[in-house]
């Protein structure tokens, strides 16, 4: 799954710079650095409207009809599943990011890892959206993400992110590296650079 991610960007000009595309918004999105994005909060995404990418302000979470909200969406079986089929045909979109956390727990440790691309950029994630919401698509985890999780969101490679706006292919991913970082992430309230910082006291590296 994919449960929280970074936007670290200073401000929208920034993060247009740093698309591998022209996107255009028709109203200003009141953006700062995030270091630490949950599911229910507010974040840019991307889609096409008249084949043109439009940048706009989502929230993180597609409302289920029986209550609660589903922040993640299996790869293997949107285009079928009752949830997501009419998403997954008119509401495909992508999540700027540059980084995203998962844990893994080791004795008392529930130890978060930042997973960023091997140069640092931004990257894309593929993405359904429903009525001004999104949910995160996932697949199964690359190698340098297995250790610490089964699964992860579907990046995107330039390429990559025409072919999932247009016809809903999502390519073979990007290239990772992974560090440990501070539990400070492990509470949702904390949004600063601390967040990505190294932990307070010794790491696990799992091999």
């Amino acid at each position: 799954m994919c449960g929280r991610y970074t936007l670290r960007c200073s401000d929208e000009d920034a993060l247009i710079r740093g698309l591998p595309f022209d996107a255009f918004s028709d109203i200003r999105i009141e953006f700062r650095p995030r270091y630490n994005i949950g599911p229910g909060q507010r974040s840019p995404i991307i889609y096409l409207v008249d084949g043109e990418p439009v940048l706009a302000d989502a929230q993180w979470g597609i409302t289920r009809t029986r209550g609660g909200i589903v922040v993640n969406a299996r790869s293997e079986s949107a285009r079928t599943s009752k949830a997501f089929e009419e998403a997954f045909r008119m509401g495909r979109c992508v999540v700027p990011a540059d980084g995203f956390y998962e844990w893994r727990r080791e004795e008392d440790v529930n130890q978060p890892y930042l997973f960023e691309s091997e140069d640092g950029a931004l990257f894309l994630i593929a993405a359904l959206r429903e009525e001004g919401r999104y949910a995160i698509l996932t697949r199964d985890a690359s190698e340098e993400v297995r250790p610490i999780h089964d699964r992860m969101p579907v990046l995107l490679t330039k390429t990559d992110v025409v072919k999932w706006l247009e016809d809903g292919s999502i390519g073979d991913g990007l290239p990772l590296t992974r560090r440990p970082v501070s539990s400070r992430v492990n509470r949702i309230e904390n949004d600063d650079a601390s967040c990505v910082e190294a932990p307070e006291q010794g790491s696990f590296d799992f091999e």
